[in-house]
């Protein structure tokens, strides 16, 4: 129902992203909400070029704490707590999880291996200590980390996340406004004479395309490298598909919507050169 609900379900389960598209490198309790920011090409760490300072930054104290966990005090983890870890905060670090993905993998690889030779009993045991309650939160859990080699490269692009966190906001409340402001006008009876504010309605149109463009943009950026959360990467995601199948669909697609909207475009034309239709008795009002 509230865009607070899915944060705080991001915290829970993407903290990363979380911390990216609020800007949090550095993770504090009562931590602020960054209202308005903008990122300046310096590099915050020197081995991460996703990591960029703040050139400017106004911030609401304690709003993201409260936002993410509903508690004005809590801790939030920021981008390095996750990747270096945070023993204060039983935070794991992201070598450890790595460490822990390998251990998973090594298992699963083994079971295969064992059921491919015909090796029963063997991978019976392994299938037993792989489905293990302990095993499955301690090591299984963290399975895509295996893949990793880098834990740098869980990083998304801050300043990509942040902006497109941001606008989408921005735009989400200011529809919020005009729809009020459009509601009020029309119990009033007043906003066909309100020709400004009919201007303005146009130029919204396209806000709210790009304010959906935005929330995709946060969605895939901000989950990087994960296709699913903490057990598969992208790059652990072969497809088969050829490069040159991908190529034609892309085509194809490109072709047909592009021929689509010509025909759209012409039709509207031709409507409005028409115009609207007059009804008998009526032409000469």
């Amino acid at each position: 129902m509230t865009g607070d609900s899915s944060a705080r379900d991001i915290a829970h389960h993407q903290p990363m992203k979380f911390a990216a598209f609020e800007g949090l490198y550095n993770g504090t309790e009562g931590a602020g909400l960054i209202a308005l920011g903008v990122i300046s090409q310096t590099e915050n760490d020197p081995s991460n070029e996703n990591l960029k300072d703040f050139a400017v930054k106004v911030e609401i104290p304690n709003i993201l704490s409260y936002m993410a966990f509903l508690n004005w005090n809590a801790f939030v983890p920021g981008i390095n707590d996750i990747v270096r870890g945070n023993e204060k905060y039983g935070v794991m670090s992201a070598t450890e999880k790595i460490t822990r993905g390998r251990v998973a993998i090594e298992k699963l690889t083994l079971y295969k291996d064992a059921r491919k030779s015909g090796q029963t009993a063997k991978a019976d045991s392994l299938k037993t200590e792989i489905m293990n309650p302990d095993f499955q939160k301690n090591y299984f859990s963290y399975f895509g980390y295996g893949y990793i080699s880098n834990p740098h490269t869980l990083v998304p692009s801050v300043a990509m996340s942040f902006y497109s966190f941001h606008i989408m906001v921005v735009l989400g409340m200011y529809f919020i406004f005009f729809f009020l402001a459009a509601l009020f006008y029309t119990l009033k009876g007043k906003i066909h004479k309100k020709r400004t504010f009919l201007r303005i309605a146009i130029f919204t149109i396209p806000l709210a395309y790009i304010a959906s463009q935005a929330g995709w943009v946060l969605t895939e950026v901000g989950r990087q490298p994960w296709i699913i959360q903490d057990l598969m990467p992208t790059m652990a995601a072969v497809t088969k598909i050829s490069t040159g199948a991908v190529q034609v669909t892309f085509w194809l697609f490109a072709i047909i919507f592009t021929t689509l909207l010509i025909a759209e475009v012409k039709i509207m034309m031709r409507q409005i050169k028409i115009g609207p239709k007059q009804e008998e008795g009526l032409s000469d009002v």
